[in-house]
């Protein structure tokens, strides 16, 4: 018997067939292909199911990041099924595409980076496009970057600014920032010290109002800061600036304060509490040449 003939004659029980292998096909397929519990029938899975589940992408299934085609995917399964490996040992690769499809494409339901201060000068403005998994990657399902991240590229020499003000680069560095750009300004230093007070010192936003703070401070060393004479020569001309107790500024001008410059004399000078009144010392004791 022809196959032609084959199939007209039991062409309804083919039909039969065929629809019911089709329906429990389908969702093996899908089962597969786009529910994220099938990897954990591998317990090699089990810790990455754990970190996608509590990650932001949790809604998502593992191949909307995890590109395969069909072969790709049974040739994974053939691996686990005869080799049966005892842990992960490929590292993954995702396309920037990948990343982008969501983070790129003006939908609000995911944070748009095209235009982020960080993201424009870390990846949209290099020659060479890094891979976003080079920052975001490097621990399983967790996408915010570690601490030690930005040393991959960026020198231990910054180490200063994390230990001595207990903060991760992006606080000051402002990665998805928008209306700013990734070198913090004035605005961005006042924003965690205007008021605060250490060791004493209040920061007012009219100090020194008309320089940025990096012209004095370099907040990745530590105890560094610009010499004061840089800007005030007028102390280098002599009078009381030349008296030797005079040589360090900060005994005498504390920095960011509106404290009047009496209260800094007798802090040293107490025997002189009552001497002149409540008038500045400086209008009799001059500290020019």
């Amino acid at each position: 018997m022809k196959i032609t003939e084959f199939i007209g004659k039991y062409k309804k029980i083919l039909i039969v067939v065929i629809v019911i292998l089709a329906i429990p096909s389908y969702f093996v397929y899908d089962y597969t292909q786009h529910n994220p519990k099938f990897c954990t029938t591998c317990h090699l899975m089990d810790e990455a199911y754990e970190t996608w589940d509590a990650s932001a992408m949790h809604d998502l299934n593992c191949h909307a990041c995890h590109e395969s085609d069909i072969l790709e995917s049974l040739d994974h399964v053939r691996e686990v099924i005869f080799e049966k490996p005892e842990e992960v040992t490929k590292l993954t690769v995702i396309a920037n595409e990948a990343c982008e499809s969501c983070h790129a494409t003006n939908d609000p339901q995911w944070l748009q980076v095209s235009n982020t201060a960080g993201h424009k000068v870390h990846i949209y403005t290099q020659e060479e496009e890094p891979e976003c998994i080079g920052c975001h990657g490097l621990q399983l399902h967790v996408f915010e970057p570690p601490e030690e991240t930005c040393y991959q590229c960026h020198s231990h020499d910054h180490d200063a600014a994390c230990e001595v003000m207990d903060v991760h680069c992006i606080v000051c560095h402002e990665f998805t920032a928008t209306e700013h750009e990734l070198i913090p300004q004035r605005d961005d230093c006042l924003r965690c010290h205007e008021g605060q007070q250490t060791m004493g010192v209040s920061f007012p936003s009219a100090a020194h109002s008309n320089t940025a703070c990096d012209d004095c401070h370099n907040p990745h060393l530590e105890e560094q800061h610009t010499e004061c004479v840089a800007c005030h020569t007028e102390s280098l001309g002599g009078g009381l600036h030349a008296v030797s107790a005079h040589d360090d500024c900060n005994d005498c001008h504390v920095p960011h304060s509106s404290e009047p410059m009496r209260d800094g004399c007798l802090s040293c000078h107490v025997d002189k509490t009552g001497h002149g009144g409540t008038a500045e010392c400086s209008l009799c004791h001059g500290f020019g040449a």
